[in-house]
């Protein structure tokens, strides 16, 4: 490194050095007082808030999060269920930030923090409002060099702070939607049946012993059964089930969807149609307590839906009338969603019959 390049690296890292320590005590910082909160009034009424908006540099709401008697809600997925935990961690640590340290009171040293007004050409941080709340709007901007505490200000002040913690606030709505669809494994599921839309059909069934294999059933003659883990991926289709978007299903499902049926132990029918649209892979539930349907009857949708509402009257046995039930609960919270999946957990659940199967050896005689 020449002589000259190195006195020019050590001018201009005292430049950086002097600028950080001018944004952090520009001329009217002082010595002043920190206060104890950065929001002193939220905790009084944070256990009361019923709406926050998320703002993203632009000025759109990108997030409205609004609960009701149940749970959080997010207004851009159509109502869709909020991730409880994530709005609880959000709203505590906006009512227990505090603040380190006193930063800059000058607009045109906003932008080196990121608390920029949101409406700005070149802003990057996110604005917190908190509609029909006496509590002041929050812009959040960059976390400091030490990864221990964000940036921000208060909308309606010039002064900036350093907070005491670091304060993530996603602006896409799908980073805050309760991502859980449902966790049943296979040990838990008797009967799975995948019909296609051209009448092919696969039944498997986990048998009843210590290991809960996966059977392959009407295996044809001449064939093996594959590789386990193939059926297994199958009859796993609801453990740890995630979506990766949601939005309202509109009736009916499309004719090219492959339609999956499990069947609990317990008797719970989860009927899963699932197909390919957009470039994105789909899947709607519908849920019933019936016997469970043959192979023909996977084919209407009105066979696997239908339900008895009179027998929990009608000399259902208590065992019985709790599966009821908990299918119409379950049912009630599934079935007005089209849950988008991913790639992977769609190909599992449309394997065909000859995925399933030992590949075929090749002949490698003549024919006569």
């Amino acid at each position: 490194m020449s002589r000259n390049r190195y006195f020019f690296l050590i001018a201009l890292t005292l430049l950086v050095a002097v600028l950080v320590i001018l944004i952090g005590r520009s001329p009217d910082s002082g010595d002043r007082e920190l206060p104890e909160r950065l929001l002193p009034g939220l905790a009084a009424v944070v256990n009361e808030l019923d709406s926050l908006d998320l703002v993203a540099p632009g000025g759109e709401v990108t997030v409205s999060l609004r609960r009701d008697d149940e749970r959080w809600r997010v207004a851009q997925r159509d109502g869709y269920e909020a991730e409880f935990a994530q709005v609880l961690d959000l709203l505590r640590a906006l009512a227990e930030a505090g603040v380190a340290e006193a930063k800059t009171a000058r607009p045109s040293w906003y932008g080196e923090l990121g608390v920029q007004d949101l409406s700005e050409p070149d802003a990057t941080g996110r604005r917190i409002d908190f509609p029909d709340r006496d509590v002041a709007s929050i812009i959040i901007g960059q976390t400091d060099p030490s990864g221990e505490g964000s940036y921000a200000r208060r909308a309606d002040e010039e002064r900036s702070w350093l907070l005491d913690r670091v304060i993530e606030v996603p602006v896409d709505p799908v980073s805050w939607l309760e991502p859980g669809i449902m966790d049943i494994p296979s040990e838990e599921i008797s009967e799975i049946i995948v019909r296609h839309p051209d009448g092919e059909t696969v039944r498997l069934r986990v048998a009843e012993d210590d290991d809960r294999s996966v059977v392959l059933m009407g295996v044809p003659d001449g064939r093996e059964p594959g590789p386990m883990f193939k059926r297994n991926a199958l009859a796993n289709g609801l453990r740890g089930l995630n979506l990766e978007d949601v939005r309202r299903f509109e009736s009916p499902a499309p004719d090219e969807a492959v339609r999956v049926l499990f069947r609990t132990i317990d008797g719970l029918n989860f009927v899963a149609d699932v197909f390919e649209r957009d470039e994105a892979y789909w899947m709607h539930f519908t849920v019933s307590a019936e016997n469970v349907p043959t192979a023909a009857e996977v084919e209407s949708p009105d066979a696997l839906g239908e339900e008895d509402e009179s027998g929990l009257e009608s000399g259902l046995q208590p065992d019985e009338g709790r599966r009821l039930a908990d299918a119409v609960a379950i049912e009630a919270r599934l079935s007005p969603w089209l849950f988008q999946i991913q790639e992977r957990r769609y190909s599992d659940l449309t394997q065909r019959m000859d995925d399933l199967l030992e590949p075929l050896e090749e002949d490698q005689g003549t024919p006569e």
